[in-house]
């Protein structure tokens, strides 16, 4: 059996999709690129906002066009299946199977396959990265209930892994050759509290940190109130822990973070930065905005648009506000603000983060730093491409680098920075 995956969303509905590929090679199915060559396609599926919904949607009816053609079988799944499932089902009748989360792992039975002895799923996942970096996924679901996020109705409530249970497959992952670990979740800061009592990431990355083979564990998903000052100068202690941490602010206004029901006001943010500068000035810090808010004013736009210029957070991703069923917000506001509106609100703060990126990327330049190599560039094959500490995997900008010699995708390399190549990727020649 030939089986083309395609997975959509975020890097946590990736390690789902490997987990299923990995219980798909135990049965012997053999996974293809090309969708024409295979017998199967299996959708993983986004439903967070209105986007990743019409992406899914648009992705499930072009592998119906080719059914039609060529006489496939279709599987979905993901979270577009657990929100709407009953819709998919009446809308789109091509698709031969829809299955909910919680069936994932038993899709290969599903296919009619006979998988014995599937046990420790994490340690037979098929690492769709490259073979250096991986995601890994310490927990599922989110306690908070903020205004505008469909996740908790979802995912569920937030529910960690033991321990015991990552420390496994992270030494697994080491096995196989990974250097660079990046730990997601819903809630990254929370991790443990639901079965230790209180969060315990920190004891978890002590153990992660003695893992040989890991050299960059990376943080993703960190939320406000559970970055202390003591967590702070953890990463700034650690040795492995990279001096670079994603925390979405959604908004720097109390009103709308009010609204918004976020557990924490402008003066947490801003502590937190404080903290960052005193212990870790070095470290690059990627947030996360939301424009469009049914209640958001001009002035407060206005606003979170100088909050963004005082603060220079190194990576900002911007994104519309999507007005998702199941969430307060939908019951309790009207999407007021027009689309127009939205995407000038979004184009206003992209421009104005893509110069703070690039200024702080300018003071890099004659700086002596470390990359990791991912690959090559797809416009030169001969020019190798990689990044600092200060940028995750497909996310922020990358280092070109100038190289006379042969690097091995994988390799650390010493580089001094020559120049920007835009507003967020640089240019470095290799140190002798």
């Amino acid at each position: 059996m030939k089986v083309g995956v395609i997975s959509l969303g975020c890097p946590k509905n990736l390690v789902d999709t490997e987990l299923i590929i990995g219980k798909l090679k135990i049965g012997n199915v053999q996974i293809v690129d090309n969708l024409q060559d295979a017998d199967v396609i299996l959708i993983n599926t986004c439903g967070f906002i209105d986007e990743a919904k019409e992406e899914s949607v648009n992705t499930i009816l072009e592998a119906v066009q080719l059914k039609e053609k060529y006489g496939k079988k279709i599987i979905v799944t993901g979270c577009l299946v657990e929100r709407y499932r009953s819709e998919l089902e009446k809308e789109i009748p091509e698709v031969d199977i829809f299955v909910d989360l919680k069936e994932e792992l038993r899709i290969p039975e599903k296919l009619g396959l006979k998988i014995k002895n599937f046990s420790s799923p994490y340690k037979k996942r098929i690492i769709t990265t490259p073979k250096h970096t991986a995601y890994v996924k310490i927990s599922e679901g989110c306690d908070h209930i903020c205004g505008f996020c469909a996740i908790p109705s979802i995912r569920g409530k937030h529910k960690s892994r033991t321990i015991d249970d990552i420390v496994e497959e992270v030494n697994f992952l080491s096995d196989i050759g990974v250097k660079e670990i990046n730990i997601v979740s819903q809630d990254t800061s929370y991790y443990g509290t639901d079965i230790y009592g209180r969060p315990m990431l920190w004891e978890l990355i002590k153990k992660l940190e003695k893992i040989e083979g890991i050299e960059w564990i990376r943080l993703y998903y960190l939320y406000p109130t559970t970055v202390t000052e003591d967590f702070i100068k953890r990463i700034a202690d650690s040795e492995k822990v990279v001096k670079y941490f994603e925390m979405p602010i959604q908004h720097s206004e109390d009103r709308i973070l009010k609204d918004m029901m976020r557990g924490y006001r402008r003066e947490r943010i801003e502590k937190i930065l404080e903290w960052k500068e005193k212990y870790i000035p070095e470290a690059a810090v990627r947030t996360a905005v939301i424009v469009g808010f049914p209640t958001e004013t001009e002035k407060e736009f206005e606003r979170m648009k100088e909050f963004i210029k005082e603060a220079k957070f190194d990576w900002l991703g911007v994104f519309k506000y999507s007005h998702e069923e199941g969430t307060p917000a939908y019951e309790k506001f009207k999407d007021t603000i027009s689309e127009d509106e939205k995407i000038r609100r979004k184009n206003d703060i992209t421009s104005l983060q893509e110069k703070i990126t690039e200024e702080k990327n300018r003071k890099l330049i004659g700086k002596e730093v470390k990359v990791i190599v991912d690959g090559y560039s797809e416009e030169w094959e001969t020019l190798p491409v990689g990044r600092t500490y200060r940028s995750a995997f497909e996310i922020d900008g990358v280092v070109y680098i100038e190289s006379d010699r042969y690097l091995r995708v994988g390799d650390f390399a010493k580089l001094k920075i020559k120049d920007t190549a835009d507003s967020y990727d640089l240019v470095g020649e290799l140190c002798e």
